[in-house]
C-alpha cells in the first residue's frame, strides 16, 4: 500500500491527515480486540493559524446502510463539518468554506476521513486539506485529485463504469452477489506495483476510479471499489484500516446473512493462482488477524494520542465471528454440488447451467469424502464431464453455449474437481 508524506512549514503546528488508505453505535458490537499499532509514515496537512478572520433462500433486498463512519461521530462540531463537506463536495473546483468553532486537526481529520469512508464514490476528494483558525470559526480548504472539465469528464466515465458493472451483477443471494463483485474486481483490475513502491507515482491508484476506469489500483482503490459495488448490490460494506507486513493496508467487512465477515480482495488478487483465490473471503476476526493488524478507532484515542500515531484510524469496527459464509463452508454447503453417486448426478448439470448463465470461468464439483477420489475423477474425465456439459447446454438452450469438453483440475487434497469452462461464441 502506498502512502504519501507531504510536509509544509506551519506557524504553530502541523495537522495530520492520512492520505490514501483509509455499524451503528446503537448496538455495542465494536471490536474489543482492536490493537493500536505503529508503522510507516503518514502524510501531513498544512495549517494556517491566526487570531482573526441466506444462500439457500432468496435474499430480501434491503437498502444498505452507508453512513457507518458518521454514526460513530460523537462531536457535534465534527458532524457539522462532515455535513458541510457533503454540501460542498459536488463543486467542480476545490471548495473552501467556514466551519463553526475553532476546530483542531483531530476534529477536522475525523470529519474528512469519515466522509471519505462513507462515500468512496467521491473519488476526487483527497485526505490532504488546509485550515485556518479564527476567533470563532475555522476556514477549510479541501483539495481534489482533479478539477474543472477534467473532473466533469472523469465523473461521467466513473458513473458509466459503475452503472454498467452494477447491472452485470446477477440476481441471487447476498453471498452470490458478493462473490461476483469480488471476482469482477480481481479479473478486471491489476495491482499497481509501481505506484505501491514509489511515492513518485501519483495517479488514481488510491481510489475506485483507478479500479473502474484505469484498471489498476492499490489496496485502498480495491477496497473502495468493492464497497461501492456491494452497496449498489444492496450489501452493507465498510472499510477497515490496519497494518500488514509493516505497511498501511485497507480491506473490508461485509454483512452477509445478518452477520459481519472480513474480506481482503487485494490479497485474493494473486497472479500465480490457477483460478480466482478466495483465501481471504469472509473470514472471522481471528483468522484475518493472524496476518492483519487492526488500527485503533478514533473513539479509542484522544487528540494528543492522535498526533503521535503513524497509522490510519478506524470508525466502525463490527465483530466478525460467524463462519457460515466463509468461502470453504459456502462452497461445500451452498454453492457447488457434492457427488457421491455418479449415476445420480443430474444436479451437477443444473448447477453448471447456472454457472454458465452467470458467465463463470470455473466450476467445482465436490467429491464425497466417502468415495474414492481417483475413481470419480477418472469416470468424470472419461464420460460424465461430456454428459454434464451437454445437458447444461440443453438447459440453457445453448445460450450461452459451453464447449462439451474442458480442462479439469485435479485436487485430491481438497476433494475438488475444477472445470475450466469454455464458451462457444
Amino acid at each position: 500500500m502506498k502512502i504519501y508524506k507531504t510536509a509544509l512549514v506551519c506557524l504553530m503546528t502541523c495537522a495530520v491527515a492520512f492520505f490514501g488508505c483509509s455499524c451503528s453505535l446503537l448496538e455495542d458490537d465494536s471490536n474489543e480486540s482492536s490493537v493500536p499499532v505503529t508503522t510507516s509514515e503518514k502524510s501531513s496537512t498544512s495549517v494556517k493559524t491566526t487570531s482573526k478572520p441466506k444462500p439457500t433462500e432468496p435474499c430480501v433486498y434491503n437498502e444498505p446502510k452507508t453512513d457507518y463512519a458518521y454514526s460513530t461521530l460523537t462531536d457535534d462540531y465534527v458532524k457539522k463539518l462532515y455535513n458541510q463537506i457533503s454540501d460542498n463536495i459536488d463543486s467542480e473546483y476545490e471548495p473552501s468554506f467556514y466551519a463553526e468553532g475553532n476546530l483542531s486537526e483531530y476534529q477536522m481529520t475525523q470529519a474528512v476521513e469519515a466522509y471519505k469512508n462513507d462515500h468512496p464514490e467521491v473519488f476526487w476528494l483527497k485526505s490532504y486539506y488546509e485550515y485556518e483558525n479564527y476567533d470563532y470559526e475555522t476556514g477549510i480548504w479541501l483539495t481534489y485529485t482533479m478539477s474543472g472539465d477534467k473532473l466533469v469528464t472523469a465523473k461521467k466515465e466513473f458513473n458509466t463504469a459503475v452503472d454498467t458493472i452494477s447491472k452485470s451483477v446477477p440476481y441471487g443471494t447476498e453471498c452470490e452477489r458478493e462473490e461476483y463483485i469480488h471476482n469482477y474486481i480481481i479479473n478486471n483490475c491489476d495491482y499497481d506495483e509501481e505506484a505501491a513502491e514509489s511515492e513518485e507515482v501519483q495517479g488514481n491508484e488510491n481510489d475506485a476510479y483507478g479500479v473502474f476506469v484505469d484498471g489498476k489500483a492499490v489496496c485502498e482503490g480495491y477496497s473502495k471499489a468493492f464497497q461501492i459495488l456491494c452497496n449498489k448490490a444492496d450489501i452493507d460494506c465498510i472499510q477497515l484500516m490496519g497494518i500488514v507486513d509493516s505497511d498501511n493496508h485497507v480491506w473490508n467487512c461485509v454483512k452477509i446473512g445478518g452477520d459481519w465477515y472480513q474480506i481482503d480482495v487485494t490479497w485474493d488478487d494473486v497472479d500465480d493462482f490457477i483460478y480466482d483465490s478466495h483465501e481471504y473471503f469472509n473470514l472471522t476476526d481471528s483468522l484475518m488477524y493472524e496476518e492483519h493488524t487492526l488500527s485503533p478507532k478514533y473513539s479509542e484515542i484522544d487528540a494528543e494520542s492522535f498526533l503521535n500515531l503513524e497509522s490510519w484510524c478506524n470508525f466502525y469496527v463490527p465483530k466478525c465471528t460467524a463462519e457460515k459464509y466463509n468461502y470453504h463452508n459456502y462452497c461445500y454447503n451452498y454453492k457447488y454440488p457434492t457427488v457421491s453417486n455418479l449415476d445420480d448426478s443430474d444436479n451437477v448439470s443444473t448447477a453448471i447451467a447456472k454457472a454458465a448463465k452467470n458467465g463463470e470461468e470455473y466450476f467445482v464439483v465436490i467429491v464425497d469424502e466417502n468415495v474414492n477420489y481417483d475413481d470419480v475423477y477418472d469416470e468424470v474425465r472419461n464420460g460424465y464431464m461430456y454428459d454434464w456439459l451437454t445437458k447444461a447446454n440443453q438447459i440453457n438452450s445453448d445460450s450461452p453455449k459451453l464447449n462439451d469438453t474442458c480442462n479439469m483440475l485435479y485436487d485430491e487434497k481438497s476433494n475438488l474437481i475444477t472445470f475450466q469452462l469454455e464458451y462457444i461464441n
